[in-house]
């Protein structure tokens, strides 16, 4: 892959919505032209929305998770107001919160609601494991990852650092250990956040931060897997781990441990 291919696939999903300068638009369009790898990835992320709008009127009378659509409705109503990327669940929660809102009511509600915050960020876990998992055994440091997220996007965060299973930073997974393997940046209500993801024996796991808000612990579920949701420092954190999976137990309290 080419040495700017990190970046045009940061810019795949405002690429396939539509929402790109004419610029950064051309930028893309050169890049895939020339890059066969990106070329692939962009027809993933392109295939998947044109799925959803072409499905938008059957997928509304699809059944969604229990109380999904009433949350949505209720929250629109107030004053304020084969790949895993398919799979049934989260095609619908996509659906819901593509099709029942849109621009900056999507933006109110997700900021209101643990229950959206939950299934928004589920999705991205999933698509991201899906689309842009790094070849087996690759790692990353966490160090120059703060440092990435700082010079290319803007984000001053503490990254927690690959760890063994006793806890020492920086020496590699074993069993029960933890090892970041890449960093994204997704999107987030009306704007973007970085996405930290994680493996942990053979499991995936994402930390995503919310730089500058400040929500109630929670933890619930969402298509198969379990969210924590807590603030420190001025930030919320959001860690997604498969639901009522105790082998990633002890990875997870490390990650939540470190992250400030």
């Amino acid at each position: 892959m080419k040495p700017n291919c990190q970046r045009i696939c940061d810019l795949l999903a405002q690429y396939a919505d539509g929402t790109l300068s004419d610029a950064e638009r051309a930028e893309v369009q050169r890049h895939l032209d020339a890059c066969p790898p990106c070329q692939a990835i962009a027809g993933k992320e392109c295939g998947a929305r044109q799925l959803l709008r072409a499905c938008a009127e059957r997928l509304r009378a699809e059944p969604v998770p229990p109380g999904l659509r009433s949350r949505c409705q209720a929250l629109s109503c107030s004053p304020q107001a084969g790949h895993p990327w398919f799979r049934p669940a989260v095609k619908f929660a996509i659906a819901a919160l593509l099709i029942i809102f849109t621009g900056s009511l999507l933006a109110i509600v997700t900021r209101q609601s643990d229950a959206l915050l939950a299934a928004q960020l589920t999705a991205d876990h999933m698509k991201c494991f899906g689309l842009f998992r790094p070849d087996p055994g690759t790692t990353m440091d966490a160090a120059q990852v703060e440092r990435m997220l700082m010079q290319r996007f803007g984000f001053d965060v503490h990254v927690p650092p690959s760890s063994d299973a006793g806890g020492a930073p920086g020496t590699g997974a074993q069993a029960g250990g933890v090892e970041l393997v890449n960093a994204r940046r997704c999107l987030y209500a009306d704007g973007r956040i970085p996405h930290l993801m994680y493996e942990a024996n053979g499991q995936d796991m994402s930390l995503f931060i919310l730089e500058g808000e400040s929500r109630e612990p929670a933890e619930l579920t969402a298509f198969g897997h379990h969210t924590r949701i807590w603030s420190r420092g001025g930030n919320t954190f959001v860690l997604i781990t498969p639901a009522a999976d105790n082998s990633v137990a002890a990875a997870a309290r490390y990650v939540a441990d470190q992250a400030r």
